[in-house]
């Protein structure tokens, strides 16, 4: 059957936001070749894994997507995508449930690479990345979400020692101005009222000395351009670097009443000489001053970061200060994540690894302290009203809906599928350690 031509096609993301995006991309790409797109948990011709590889977790659940389609359709041809394709092709290729590598560089050519394909044909397409030819992967529309990704730039010129992104995605490269714009427009126009930018480093939009189609112009010209699209109600951005939150940004950040008031500044750690060894390029006091450019001007700002325990030779007291760190500044939430040796990347190969059970702990300890910081956060808006975007259902506390402040607070409400997608301003009735709950006034949907 994987010679015949194939009729449904099912994908399936691992790992970020840019990732998702890419997704929706090559399903559009399939469904203008004739293919019906089907959820990954139903039988199809074609299963196509968007793999991930920023940690050995991501290459493991990348794999285990894979058997599972080949699982649920033995006869169906496997596609390896993304940037654990990019990264290492060759540990895909030797899978036996995986008939194509696809690396990023060749995502724009995932359905035309798998109509193609048969028995004899080339099994791993992964080309080097170049600086020319963003890829962009035009969209319509978000099937499964309310809110709509739109991707503004990709690749990295940066090296954090710890770190096979640029490996995976390539050097920096931005999107051309009006295209973002005109990506933008075709969403909102087609019902979406809120757009989140994502890409790797979506605070250097433009700053590649040899930048097409943005004339000098950043991210804060490319927000307020955005915030001057009629349809656009609401603009979310994505993960920005510590030494990005310029005060250009920061201003734009709190004067623009379309921007959420929403940041999350990638932390990693406390220590300053963890910081060094990890290559990044801020110190602790930066980073304190970066992020109070926002938040002295809007306690309400939700404020999130990742941060990574156990890098190798990280002591107790490193840790202590990433801690205290965490205890000064008004984070409402954190990812945490355990260093994970990257072959190829300079940490792999440094001395003194923090031992697993260690790197638990302290996961465990921030997890802890992340739970707590949101709960207060969450618990100070009990009693107030705040705006959110109905998006989605849950199980929860038997509330079917639930939505999204700028602020990044989920609020689930009680209501029936007409408010999805809708405005609305909610009374916050009570929150505790899982979750917060309101009541919405009718008055006010939108």
């Amino acid at each position: 059957m994987k010679d015949e031509p194939p009729e449904t096609v099912a994908l399936m993301t691992v790992g970020c936001k840019l990732n998702q995006y890419e997704t929706e991309g090559m399903a559009e790409l399939f469904e203008q070749s004739g293919y019906t797109v089907v959820p990954f948990d139903e039988t199809a011709d074609v299963y196509v894994v968007n793999t991930c590889t920023v940690t050995m977790r991501s290459d493991y659940r990348s794999r285990q997507m894979l058997r599972r389609a080949a699982r649920r359709n033995p006869d169906a041809l496997v596609v390896a995508a993304g940037c654990y394709a990019q990264r290492d092709p060759q540990a895909l290729d030797s899978m036996p449930e995986v008939d194509l590598v696809v690396g990023n560089t060749a995502k724009p050519r995932v359905a035309s690479l798998v109509a193609e394909r048969t028995g004899d044909s080339e099994r791993v397409v992964v080309d080097p990345h170049e600086r020319a030819g963003f890829q962009a992967l035009d969209i319509g529309r978000f099937r499964g979400y309310t809110r709509a990704f739109v991707k503004i730039q990709d690749g990295c010129d940066r090296r954090c020692t710890y770190c096979a992104v640029p490996d995976a995605r390539g050097p920096a490269r931005s999107r051309p101005f009006d295209e973002v714009v005109e990506q933008a427009r075709r969403l909102s126009a087609n019902g979406y009222r809120e757009v989140v930018l994502t890409g790797v480093h979506i605070g250097a939009y433009g700053a590649e000395a040899d930048a097409v189609g943005t004339d000098g112009r950043r991210l804060p010209e490319l927000l307020v351009a955005l915030a001057e699209i009629d349809d656009v109600v609401r603009i979310r951005l994505g993960s920005i670097e510590p030494m990005e939150l310029t005060p250009e940004l920061a201003s734009v950040v709190l004067s623009e009443d379309k921007l959420c008031n929403h940041l999350h500044v990638p932390l990693e750690s406390g220590s300053d000489r963890i910081l060094d060894a990890m290559a990044r390029t801020y110190t602790r006091t930066e980073y304190v001053e970066v992020v109070q450019r926002v938040t002295d001007n809007d306690p309400l700002c939700g404020l999130g970061a990742d941060v990574m325990v156990g890098f190798p030779g990280e002591t107790d007291e490193d840790f202590a200060e990433t801690v205290a760190l965490i205890e000064e500044l008004p984070f409402t939430y954190l990812h945490v994540f355990a260093f994970s040796p990257r072959e190829g990347t300079p940490a792999a190969s440094m001395e003194d690894h923090v031992p697993s059970a260690e790197k638990k702990r302290r996961s465990r300890f921030l997890r802890n302290l992340s739970r707590s910081r949101s709960l207060a956060f969450r618990s100070g808006f009990v009693g107030e009203r705040l705006e959110i975007l109905i998006e989605e259902g849950s199980d929860r506390g038997g509330r079917r809906l639930s939505g999204l402040a700028g602020n990044y607070v989920r609020i689930e409400v009680e209501g029936t599928d007409e408010l999805r997608n809708r405005f609305a301003t909610v009374s916050v009735d009570g929150a505790d350690a899982d979750r917060t709950w309101g009541t919405v006034d009718r008055s006010t949907v939108r």
